[in-house]
């Protein structure tokens, strides 16, 4: 009998254990992942940072146009593209990391005309089936300088920034404020936190002008941005792709005072 109830507890302990324990600690890493990108790119920055000896400080403007496209709850593959526009700082201070704040400008569109609502859901609840989405995207992003030859650069990056979006209806109207196109007690946040990753290709003239390319994902944090997440039929979470066409202007270049301390001969 004492064998029995002891053969039970340890198999109510290894349920426990499978069913809440593992699943937490999936979670915990699939959220903590992106974390862990940064902290390398940060990484990776003190470095060369403590490493190159560089005194040069340029500043570049940079003007672009960029190719968006959504997939999510509505689209579930970048079928849908749509005009952006941006506009930065690059700053080169480094050898092989450099940064670059920029902002971006443009609207997202998505439409699945055989979504059927869930049949859970009552007829009070009207979910779109067609929305477009516009918003404002601010990020810094670290660039790792992956290979160069003469004029030509290429090189991955990833950021940190903020994204804030207004989903709509069709016809202009903002979705946020209507509670029966999304489950009851559904609600959200119009900001969210984007953690954008690229690579890329720069070509610089003699003069310090030059252009380049970028493509990647914004990785934004949430759910809404076709304004739906517990109406959606699929398992695809929200995410923005870019391809950028960037023109680089030289602003300023500066030289750094050497402040290491002189040797004195006796």
């Amino acid at each position: 009998m004492n064998s029995r109830q002891h053969s039970g507890k340890n198999l109510r302990k290894e349920n426990f254990t499978f069913s809440f324990v593992f699943p937490f600690v999936k979670s915990l890493f699939s959220e903590m992942k992106w974390l862990l990108v940064i902290a390398s790119v940060l990484l990776i920055n003190v470095s060369v940072n403590a490493a190159d000896s560089t005194k040069i400080r340029k500043k570049f403007l940079v003007v672009g146009a960029s190719a968006l496209a959504y997939k999510g709850s509505l689209q579930e593959s970048y079928a849908r593209w749509t005009p952006g526009f941006q506009v930065g700082i690059k700053f080169e201070k480094r050898k092989l990391v450099n940064g670059m704040l920029s902002a971006t400008f443009g609207k997202l569109i998505g439409e699945n005309r055989n979504y059927q609502k869930p049949s859970k859901f009552g007829d009070e609840i009207q979910p779109v089936s067609k929305f477009q989405t516009t918003f404002f995207s601010l990020q810094y992003e670290a660039q790792v300088l992956l290979l160069t030859y003469h004029g030509f650069r290429i090189f991955a990056s990833q950021g940190i920034g903020l994204f804030r979006f207004t989903p709509q209806d069709w016809d202009g109207n903002s979705l946020f404020e209507k509670d029966r196109t999304r489950n009851k007690g559904e609600s959200f946040s119009k900001n969210a936190i984007q953690f954008p990753t690229q690579i890329g290709f720069q070509y610089w003239f003699p003069n310090q002008m030059g252009f380049g390319f970028q493509a990647g994902w914004f990785n934004t944090l949430t759910k809404f941005i076709d304004n739906m997440s517990d109406l959606s039929t699929n398992e695809i979470s929200d995410n923005v792709a870019a391809f950028r066409f960037q023109f680089f202007y030289h602003l300023e270049q500066t030289t750094r005072q050497n402040t290491l301390p002189q040797r004195v001969k006796n």
